[in-house]
């Protein structure tokens, strides 16, 4: 069999997520948005994904936005820490705030993953306030 074909659930599945988070984004408090990221269910769905492949999917499926540009991190960071926990991995999701914005009307925020305590998906340019 193709390697491809053995990818296509994933992608698919990636897409379809993809689709489905502005909307849940829109509509929802971030406890919703965090619970859409949190995959139930002990068994990885995608153990034989490397986190290169699952995060150069995610970048892929989220290159051109219609929604959600705004908040780009938010997308990419939530999409990542589902697909890497459904690999089995243990990803950590950072919140933050550029200090000198954070009691502004307009705070500078950003989202990124670690993974075994290194950042590895969009980390910050800026030093920021970790909020969660």
């Amino acid at each position: 069999m193709p390697d491809f074909l053995g990818r296509l659930p994933f992608r698919w599945h990636l897409w379809i997520a993809a689709r489905m988070l502005p909307p849940i984004a829109a509509r929802g408090p971030l406890e919703r948005l965090l619970g859409f990221a949190t995959p139930g269910g002990a068994t990885p769905a995608y153990a034989s994904l490397s986190v290169s492949e699952i995060l150069t999917a995610v970048k892929n499926v989220s290159a051109r936005p219609w929604v959600m540009r705004e908040q780009r991190c938010l997308r990419e960071g939530l999409l990542a820490f589902r697909f890497l926990a459904l690999a089995g991995y243990r990803p950590v999701l950072h919140f933050g705030v550029a200090p000198e914005t954070a009691k502004s009307n307009h705070p500078r925020a950003h989202c990124w993953i670690s993974l075994d305590g290194k950042a590895i998906f969009n980390p910050p340019t800026e030093p920021m306030l970790n909020l969660l």
